[in-house]
């Protein structure tokens, strides 16, 4: 049986400034990734110098040079709705070996639950999968549970720059089994302190509009907020799901959006454009990774001329119409209206 860490609500870490370190939480994550990379489980290996740029521009993005994240890999699956039924013909996490999962997380002792699995083709080194009772066959639809299990994960780290991210079908998911991402970034990302203009003030919702594909922003400074803002979080991401947009999520510990000086977990939900079918790679995919920060290519040629124009340019052309966005943010409103 797989190991076992128990969330801590009073050892939480929501800074980005601090010095990169590791806990008891890191640790574990990370010696028992190394074991299943020395059982052979990954479909490769992540060298130790990958390249790296820094672009220029406001953004400063992270761009890594991976092509094995692409050559390698399982063959994403073609989805043409974001609510999709769940197919156990299909691969699904239930198939995985035991050796993949790393260990559990959660604050009570529930070893199948909350699982901490590998990414066998990994984006960086100590990448990982988040997995909501999978047994459960749940479809890539976002739980108050799975997002609770995010947030937990990011904050049980001491590590400043770890993040999770939620990509929903036709928002480049390429498994249709409940799952969010889990990787270690290599410096701090511009969405951990960029400012955010209030949207709703009794949920305390932000709008995060440095690109026209806009997001929801939520911020959580004290522990005692993860259960009611999770639930705020869910009822923008079931309104999405419910009406068929394409939506992606990111988790990271910032600045407050209210008060600078105090550090938080911010919580970020873009609106967008479907990516309907096969996901073609040209130049490069626009998940939540690509929203966030961070960006990892395939092809050399596009490492070294990618800039942050096109970059923007690119995450740009996924925003809805100015009308169907001027509905959403009137839903959004009056549904958090009605959230106690």
């Amino acid at each position: 049986m797989w190991k076992h860490f128990k969330f801590d609500p009073h050892s939480i870490n929501l800074s980005c400034h601090t010095d990169v370190k590791f806990n008891e939480f890191d640790q574990l994550l990370r010696t028992e990734w190394d074991r299943a990379s020395t059982q052979g489980l990954f479909t490769f290996e992540i060298g130790d110098q990958i390249k790296q740029r820094v672009l220029d521009g406001d953004l400063h993005y992270i761009v890594e040079l991976n092509p094995s994240r692409y050559e390698k890999r399982r063959m994403p699956y073609a989805f043409e709705n974001v609510n999709t039924p769940f197919d156990r013909n299909k691969f699904n996490f239930n198939k995985i070996k035991d050796g993949e999962i790393l260990f559990s997380l959660d604050d009570e002792q529930q070893t199948d639950k909350h699982l901490v699995i590998i990414n066998n083709s990994p984006i960086r080194s100590y990448h990982v999968l988040l997995v909501v009772d999978r047994q459960r066959e749940q479809i890539q639809i976002l739980t108050v549970d799975s997002i609770l299990f995010g947030l937990r994960f990011v904050a049980s780290s001491a590590h400043p720059f770890l993040y999770a991210g939620f990509n929903s079908l036709c928002g480049y998911a390429s498994i249709n089994h409940l799952h969010l991402h889990g990787i270690y970034m290599p410096d701090r990302l511009f969405l951990q302190t960029i400012k955010c203009s209030l949207f709703h003030s009794k949920s305390n919702c932000y709008l995060h509009d440095v690109f026209d594909t806009q997001a929801f922003a939520f911020e959580i400074k004290h522990i005692s907020e993860l259960d009611r803002i999770a639930r705020y979080i869910h009822t923008v991401t079931t309104y999405f799901a419910s009406s068929s947009i394409a939506h992606n999520l990111s988790i990271v510990k910032g600045d407050s959006f209210s008060d600078g000086s105090q550090p938080a977990l911010r919580i970020f939900i873009w609106f967008r454009q479907p990516n309907i079918g096969v996901k073609s790679v040209d130049r490069c995919n626009l998940a939540c990774l690509e929203m966030s920060g961070y960006v990892f290519l395939r092809y050399e040629n596009v490492f070294d001329d990618i800039t942050e124009t096109e970059l923007r340019q690119s995450i740009n052309a996924l925003a809805l119409s100015l009308e169907e966005q001027q509905k959403i943010k009137n839903d959004i409103k009056t549904l958090l209206d009605q959230e106690k």
